[in-house]
């Protein structure tokens, strides 16, 4: 059985990083050098895919997504058979704070979407201000979704969103 999990969440939020961490193949890696100023050298244009074993008859593709809404046409393949969502979220980032209800809405997460929110950016942050901001959006959708500072350069941060992701969609 193979499940599909979608890591989303607005330009430099992490995507990349944290399916590196967690994938256990070589990743396929779509970024290229930007061509605007988006505040960082390189970005995804296509599809990032990892993959995860998890015993004989059950895996787990990681599909990263280019966090630019005009690559849209991306995350419509993405989502045909989508089982888990993992969305990232750059701490203080008010742009990628607005940004989640939209990318919630598009990706059709509901209630029984297993769904994962993970903070970015936040690992030499003691204030949880921004972390409630997360969950006053989500809760304003009447959605109710583990949320998680974490480090998309951790490999316990990494674990620590996939055991969440697959506990709450009771992969077996």
């Amino acid at each position: 059985m193979h499940k599909k999990i979608a890591f989303i969440g607005s330009v430099g939020c992490g995507k990349t990083t944290i399916i590196n961490q967690l994938s256990s193949v070589d990743t396929v890696n779509t970024d290229v050098k930007s061509s605007v100023d988006i505040g960082k050298e390189l970005t995804t244009v296509g599809i990032d895919y990892g993959h995860v074993a998890l015993g004989d008859d059950i895996s787990l593709g990681l599909y990263g997504v280019p966090g630019q809404r005009r690559f849209s046409f991306i995350w419509d393949h993405v989502m045909d058979g989508l089982w888990g969502v993992v969305i990232l979220v750059k701490h203080d980032d008010n742009e990628s704070l607005s940004e989640l209800a939209y990318l919630i809405e598009y990706f059709n997460v509901t209630r029984t979407t297993p769904c994962v929110i993970g903070i970015s950016h936040s690992d030499s942050v003691d204030d949880d201000s921004f972390r409630h901001r997360v969950v006053e959006v989500i809760m304003a959708m009447n959605l109710n979704f583990p949320v998680y500072r974490v480090d998309a350069r951790s490999e316990q941060s990494a674990t620590l969103i996939m055991q969440s992701l697959i506990a709450l969609g009771d992969v077996g």
